[in-house]
């Protein structure tokens, strides 16, 4: 090597077998193509400068050839994407002058023992003329160009990229590197010059590119070396064809050149190296100015104490910021002043950070309902510790920054938000979007219908976590405890079927083989001359959606059930199972039975008119039989009383009995409910009520329950109760024994077993359901003669605490958010405090809401 001095033993390695190669090429002559093969370092003198590269001087007056130092590339390893041009830096010396400097860049293919080998340019050959310059740059100095690729796009390893200087006497000195030539390609793209002067205790922001649409980028490394040191690499887990981004690199306090490299892998592990770019770090000045600082806040106006606070935070400084923060002072207003009764604080290394804080710093019982007021301030420093305050949202500031209890604040009052909080803890659904369709409770856990997964959720009393969900039907709405409390009945609206949970068992599980399957009932309406011909003008067949939608078990075990609405169904009905009958049954017992001329078939198989104007019925078959009955005709009085006379006949060897009537008088327009039609049970299942949910002048019949029989029997005036509400209901709830019964309307309307109004209670906007008391028992007297009811008035959403036998309000207990669905009362959980006797659940938007009420609440 003519390099006096090497300081990369590998390429040394490599430039000694380059020359035994070299060798064999000078071997082989003149029909390689190449047209000298002088010196140690591949090069070709002649062309270069000096005289003609030394020709005239036969470079006898100086013998030492120039130095060459390739300083870029500078290893085996670089990378460079075919058709890119690369980046040559080298530093080159003579004890004379250097004339000139040649740049070239080829692969060698083929084998030299066969004679096949060759040369092949990959880069468009550069010359740089020195002769002129001052002397002291002639002799030793760095030269950098960029080569141009050639059109050859033949992706290969180790090609050559050789420098050769040439000294007034045209005697060469050389270095010889190599490159990859296929791969990831990376580039900086800012700080470029003349962009490159920074002061210490600043920052800049490092743009790069990296591209490799065959392989993809895997990982980019980020390298500025000198002044200081910053070593920083991205890694993809899925790896890209393209990446540009930004980073920021900050700049401690100090002073110097500094070098900025990238790398970046492939996912064939090819790296590419991009142009170091030189810096230059100035050094600091004295610095007085504090950062400026914008932030914003999102409070919510209603809180619970689980719930947190954000603060976004962002920062700018003249140099650089070292690190946001954000303290809340949480206060109370008290006699005379404000008392801090919590301070949250949070700093980060950073420009910009979003911070989240929870209310649990804050020390509340959890029973509180109060107006708590938050005092925010969000700061920033420098390196130097200069310290800038905001205190006005989405407003960029520097207000002097003070400390208060161990954290920075402002020396001005920070930004005061107002939120109330609220009692109760509210669980969310399970999963983001769930919609729960309605609950209820037992002494140990809450049961919640999840209408979006097809489950029942399982909340332990007292628990912020669900338990293992338990798979129903399609579309499970409706949830009622059977009359023993062993089992749950789930009333699948997405079908036609009902899931029975057995609650007695380690493990919840649907009793698949206990799922009722309901068949599809009809009604059929009877038009007559209300003479005493009663010719019967037409029979109609009327059917309505079966899909369960509330539901409820009375004691003598019928399952009573509403059905939902159809887009080809409009009304809904009510719907008794009986396990002892072979199909289920259309209720009508609220249905008046004084219009003339009407009538309606329940439960009958077929019914229709003949032309000599009667009307035939084919009763459905008893429970256990496998005749079946032969059909009756005649005026409809002659086949009301032949049904009448069948139902009264005994029972057969499996207990069936024969159900179906034609009631005399009853319209069929006034059988079919609007969506939503509520069920509610009293707690000894004696008493059932429902309410019709979308209609002005609604419904509300009342049902006793035939103990030890298979029917249930309307009590009171079903007209009289909607004479005295004119309301339509949105929930519905029946005390212990039934004796006393609230409608939720614009107001709570309360009734007897008679379904007569008992009194009502201005409770605000409806929102949602209504409770008894769980020991609400024998009205007019009893002892805990309470219910609760929700609504929304100025203040916010509610749970009132109403006594009815006064019907006032004794308690207004204020929530987050508003009911919206069922509610039901539960025993206290554990953990609750001593002054806790129990909990009222109820859903809302948000999920389901634990509401703890004390002996206080229910004190007027």
């Amino acid at each position: 090597m003519t390099s006096r001095r090497r300081t990369h033993p590998r390429r040394f390695i490599v430039a000694r077998s380059f020359k035994r190669r070299v060798a064999a090429l000078c071997f082989a002559g003149a029909s390689l193509g190449l047209a000298a093969c002088d010196g140690s370092n591949l090069f070709t003198p002649g062309t270069g400068g000096g005289n003609n590269g030394g020709n005239n001087g036969g470079g006898s007056a100086d013998a030492i050839a120039p130095q060459v130092q390739i300083q870029f590339p500078d290893s085996v390893g670089t990378s460079i994407a075919v058709a890119d041009s690369v980046y040559v830096k080298a530093r080159v010396s003579d004890n004379v002058e250097v004339d000139s400097v040649v740049f070239t860049g080829f692969a060698l293919r083929g084998d030299p023992n066969l004679g096949t080998q060759t040369r092949v340019d990959r880069f468009v050959r550069k010359s740089v003329v020195l002769k002129g310059l001052p002397r002291g740059v002639v002799r030793d100095t760095t030269v950098q160009r960029y080569l141009l690729p050639t059109s050859d796009r033949v992706a290969e390893r180790g090609v050559y990229v050789v420098v050769t200087a040439y000294d007034s006497m045209g005697v060469a000195g050389a270095d010889t590197s190599r490159v990859n030539l296929g791969g990831p390609r990376v580039s900086l793209l800012a700080p470029l010059p003349p962009d490159t002067v920074f002061r210490g205790g600043s920052q800049f922001q490092a743009r790069f590119q990296a591209v490799d649409s065959v392989d993809l980028i895997r990982s980019v490394r980020v390298r500025a070396t000198g002044a200081f040191t910053f070593d920083s690499t991205l890694n993809f887990a899925v790896p890209r064809a393209l990446l540009d981004t930004t980073l920021t690199v900050p700049i401690p306090n100090v002073q110097g050149s500094e070098t900025l490299q990238l790398t970046t892998v492939s996912g064939a592990n090819l790296q590419g190296v991009s142009r170091p770019v030189s810096l230059s770090i100035t050094a600091p000045l004295p610095d007085t100015t504090a950062p400026r600082v914008t932030f914003d806040a999102t409070i919510p106006a209603r809180v619970e104490i689980d719930d947190s606070i954000r603060v976004s935070v962002q920062a700018v400084d003249e140099n650089r910021v070292d690190s946001v923060g954000v303290t809340v002072l949480a206060i109370v207003r008290g006699a005379t002043k404000l008392d801090t009764i919590a301070v949250m604080s949070r700093k980060v290394q950073a420009t910009a950070d979003s911070t989240y804080f929870g209310l649990s710093a804050v020390p509340l019982t959890g029973l509180d309902t109060l107006t708590l007021r938050l005092d925010v301030t969000a700061w920033a420093t420098d390196p130097t510790g200069n310290c800038g305050a905001s205190v006005s949202p989405n407003s960029s500031q520097a207000q002097p920054c003070a400390r208060y209890a161990g954290a920075r604040v402002s020396t001005v009052p920070g930004k005061l938000y107002t939120t109330f909080v609220a009692r109760g803890l509210t669980v969310a659904p399970p999963n983001p979007g769930d919609l729960l369709a309605d609950l209820l409770a037992d002494g140990s856990r809450v049961y919640l219908s999840n209408f979006t997964r097809n489950r029942v959720e399982v909340l332990p009393l007292g628990g912020l976590a669900y338990g293992t969900p338990v798979r129903v039907g399609s579309q499970p709405w409706g949830l009622a405890l059977g009359r023993t409390a062993d089992s749950l009945y789930v009333a699948n609206s997405g079908g036609t079927n009902i899931s029975v949970i057995p609650l007695n068992t380690a493990v919840l599980a649907e009793a698949q083989d206990k799922r009722i399957f309901t068949q599809n009932e009809r009604l059929f309406s009877v038009d007559f001359s209300p003479d005493s011909s009663e010719s019967v003008n037409s029979v109609t067949l009327f059917d309505y959606s079966d899909r369960p939608q509330f539901i409820a078990q009375a004691s003598n075990g019928l399952l009573v059930y509403s059905t939902a609405p159809t887009a080809s169904a409009a009304d809904g009905t009510v719907r008794i199972f009986d396990p002892r009958k072979t199909r289920s049954e259309i209720f009508t017992g609220y249905v008046d039975r004084h219009t003339p001329g009407k009538a309606i078939i329940v439960n009958a198989d077929s019914a229709f008119s003949t032309p000599i104007k009667t009307v035939i019925v084919c009763p459905r078959k008893r429970f256990g039989d496998t005749a079946t009955p032969a059909c009756i005709n005649g005026n409809p009085s002659f086949v009301s009383d032949s049904l009448t006379r069948m139902r009264s006949r005994p029972v057969n060897a499996f207990g069936g009995k024969w159900d179906t009537r034609l009631d005399i008088g009853a319209d069929i327009e006034e059988v079919g409910l609007s969506d939503t039609t509520f069920v509610a049970a009293s707690a000894d299942r004696n008493f059932i009520a429902v309410g019709e949910g979308a209609r002005q002048n609604a419904r509300v019949p009342l049902f006793r329950s035939d103990v030890g029989g298979d029917s249930l029997v309307l009590v009171g005036d079903v007209r009289d109760l909607i004479s005295n509400t004119a309301e339509r209901v949105i929930g519905l709830g029946l005390n212990g024994d039934g004796s006393l019964g609230v409608a939720r309307g614009s107001q709570a309307y309360y009734f007897n077993q008679s379904a007569r109004l008992q009194g009502v209670v201005a409770a605000g906007s409806p929102t949602g359901g209504v409770a008894m008391h769980p020991g609400n028992l024998g009205y007019p007297g009893g002892s805990f003669r309470l219910s609760f009811v929700s609504g929304t008035d100025a203040k916010g959403p509610y749970v009132d605490v109403i006594d009815n036998f006064n019907f006032f309000r004794v308690k207004r207990v204020y929530t987050r958010d508003p009911a919206v669905g069922a509610l039901v009362v539960a025993p206290r959980a554990g953990a609750d405090a001593g002054a806790v006797t129990m909990r009222v659940y109820a859903l809302t938007d948000h999920g389901v809401l634990a509401l703890p009420i004390t002996s206080a609440d229910l004190v007027p």
